[in-house]
This record gives C-alpha cells, structure tokens and sequence, in this order.
C-alpha cells in the first residue's frame, strides 16, 4: 500500500463518496470526524495515513472500548476510519457490516448447550425449516438454557417435572405469540432428549398443547380511493420516495408480502416475458406474477433514477452507506407513514402494509374473482387462507344472508308475555 498524505486520501475518498450519491448531509458527517482526524496528525507531526495512525486516534478519542457498547456518535467516529483505511487499501467501501459491528452469536454453553445446538441442527435439517424459522427456535432455546442454567442444571439428564411447570409459570405472563412459541419448541426439544436417551422420563407431556390463533380481529381493508390517496401521498420525485412507490404499488397491486417485496432481486424478473418470478419467504411455495405496466414502469423509475449504485442484487435498498437490501419492517415503515401523511381516516383500522394486501384481497372478491385464483395470487398454501378475507367482503357476505320471515306486529302487542 503506497503512502498517501491525508489531504490527498481526503479529497479522493470525497469525489468517491459524490460519484456514489451520498447526501451532501453525510459526506458533511464524514468531514467533520475527517477534521479531527487532520488536526490530530498535524499536531502529532504525522504526514502520512494508516491503520495504525487511524488505531491511535480511536483510542485517543474513545480508549479501551467494546463497539456494541458505544454509543451512536462514538460508532460513527470508528465507523468513518474503518472505511478511510478500507477506501485507502481497496480504492473504495466495502457494502456490509465489518466482523466488530455485528451482533454477536448467540452461545450455547456447557453440556445442556451442546445437546441443544445439536437438536437445532438435526431439526432444521430433518424438517428443512427456513432460516427465520430456525432463528425463532434458537431464540426460544437459548432463553430455555438461560431458564435451566438459572435453576442450577447442567445437563439435560437433570430436568425433572418441578422444572417444566416452573418454565410454564414463568412464560404465563408473556404474550400470547412469545408463549405459544416458547412452549411449543420446549415441547419438540423435551421429546427429542427423551427419544435420544438423555433423559429417563418424557417430560413434553406436562406442556399443553397450545394453540396461537394470529387472525381474532377482523382485517382493516381501504378502499380503491382511499388507497389512490395514500399513494398521491408519495413524493416522486425524491430517490426514496420512487422506492417507496414501487414497494407500495407492489403491495396494492400485486398483494407481496412485506417480506417479498424487501426480498426481491433482479433475478425474480423477466422483463422480457413480463412476469415476477419468487419463493415466498414465508411458505417457501414458488408464485408467478404479472409485471402489470403501472408497477414496471415505478420499478424502472426507482432502478434508473433512484437506487443507490451498489453491488447488491437486491432491488430495493436502503439509502445510506452502505446500502444494504431493506428489511420488512423498512417497507412496514413507509406504509404506516403514508398512512398516516394521508388524509384517510385511520382511526381503528390497522395501516401498514399488510392492510394493502389485505385490500387488495378484499377486491378481488368483490370483482368475483374466484377464490382459487386468489389463493393462487397471495402464495396461499390453502384456500382456507383466503377464507379469512371473506369475513370484510360485505359483497360476499351478502350473498350469505338468508331470508327472515316477516314477524306480525300482534305478536309483540300481545298480551300475557312468555310462559317459562
């Protein structure tokens, strides 16, 4: 690596940051550490930059630290070196957290630990589970060997009944989706330990089979109008706000999930046969969509004059360094901020991106679109899905109602009231 002076390393990792649309605002965030960084080699008599002179102003700012710990502004400090070093090593930023700025990997330690790690293995490879399955049962896992480490055991082989009912007591006061969870995979793990031999009695009968029902609500579905409106809400003309119009167009006009829509990438489409192409995240099951001309046209208006340049193959991105692909949750947010920019009444009603879906859904019924074609649209596994969307159909519930006999007004003028 050659030497290079910190004003020149400055002034050519500047023009890299502009040629990659970065907002003036953070380009401004980097100088401003980049100005501490100068005046402390200037005063310390330093020409040249590297990893070291970089180390040796962190640890003058910040000492003996532990990234997780530090606080936002502390982490831009070390953020903005890392990738001075890294621009002036490779000629430009890596997209991507660097090993210190990820969460560390939950541990699973002792014997207990072990026979765990080995059942969330066997389990996810036996039922091919999908990775956020497989991340909600290491979840509920590791806070189960926290439970048991707490209550003094260290081998499987120790759990006896007095434990069981004490985890059932303890989860009680959870939700209603943390607990049916929580029981649920103790349950599969309890059973497993017992086929394996690790210990003497079944235990997974003292949990009771739980049952966790997510639809008790009726679904909050918008109208044609009302939605038109949430969408004129948008600002077009902004980079984010051609993003966060396709997401939306994605969600009304075709009924993607959030996690859909954060997921897809340039090779879920066919822009020459016109059709979306994907694995639904949460069924795993493939769903073929149109390209309908309204949503191409805001996807190619976002790809060419919106997207962050960015070797990610993801469609949508967030638009701050380093451009990562966006979670669900981005795509919720900025259903929810519509909304609630908009000017339809929310009150009581649910308005995130799922109502979309739901929406949409509800509209198809009311255009008699029968329901194996929706079941077909939405990724459905079972038409007993789409079921659920009937119940908000006052077109199709209409259709259910039954003829009432028509009562005499003698009948309530009687007199002498009901015999019991």
């Amino acid at each position: 690596m050659k030497k290079q002076t910190i004003d020149d390393l400055l002034m050519k990792f500047d023009s890299h940051l502009r040629e990659l649309r970065r907002h003036s605002y953070t380009i401004s965030q980097y100088w401003q550490i980049w100005k501490l960084l100068r005046t402390y080699m200037s005063n310390s008599g330093i020409t040249y930059f590297d990893p070291g002179v970089g180390k040796e102003f962190i640890d003058i700012r910040l000492g003996k630290y532990d990234y997780n710990s530090l606080d936002r502004q502390q982490k831009r400090l070390v953020n903005v070196i890392d990738a001075l070093y890294l621009f002036q090593k490779s000629g430009t930023i890596a997209l991507g957290r660097s090993p210190q700025r990820r969460k560390p990997p939950l541990v699973f330690e002792g014997k207990a630990g072990e026979v765990i790690k080995t059942y969330i293995e066997t389990n996810a490879k036996v039922y091919s589970l999908r990775p956020g399955t497989i991340y909600k049962h290491t979840i509920a896992l590791h806070e189960f060997l926290a439970f048991i480490t707490s209550e003094g055991l260290v081998d499987v082989s120790e759990l006896a009944e007095r434990h069981i009912l004490a985890l059932i007591e303890l989860v009680s006061s959870k939700s209603a989706y943390r607990r049916f969870l929580m029981l649920t995979v103790v349950k599969g793990f309890l059973g497993y330990i017992y086929e394996e031999g690790l210990t003497g009695k079944d235990l997974s009968f003292l949990i009771p089979k739980t049952n966790y029902k997510s639809q008790p609500k009726l679904p909050s579905v918008y109208s044609s109008d009302e939605i038109k409106s949430v969408l004129s809400t948008i600002d077009r003309s902004s980079a984010i706000g051609k993003r966060n119009y396709a997401m939306l167009l994605l969600a009304t006009k075709l009924g993607l999930r959030i996690s859909d829509i954060a997921g897809l990438t340039f090779e879920n489409f066919n822009w020459d046969t016109g059709i979306i192409k994907l694995y639904q995240f949460k069924t795993g099951k493939e769903i073929t969509l149109p390209i309908l001309p309204e949503v191409g046209n805001a996807i190619i208006n976002y790809l060419k004059y919106g997207r962050p340049v960015s070797d990610d193959n993801h469609c949508f991105l967030k638009h701050f360094y380093p451009y990562l692909r966006l979670n669900p949750q981005d795509v919720s947010y900025a259903a929810r901020y519509y909304f609630r920019h908009s000017k339809v009444d929310v009150k009581d009603r649910k308005h995130g991106a799922h109502a979309l879906r739901h929406s949409f859904a509800t509209h198809l019924l009311d255009n008699n679109v029968s329901f194996p074609v929706i079941s077909e649209t939405l990724g459905h596994s079972q038409t007993e899905s789409t079921m659920y969307y009937l119940r908000v159909s006052k077109q199709q519930l209409s259709q259910c109602a039954l003829d009432v006999l028509l009562v005499p007004i003698s009948f309530y003028t009687q007199e002498g009231g009901f015999a019991s």
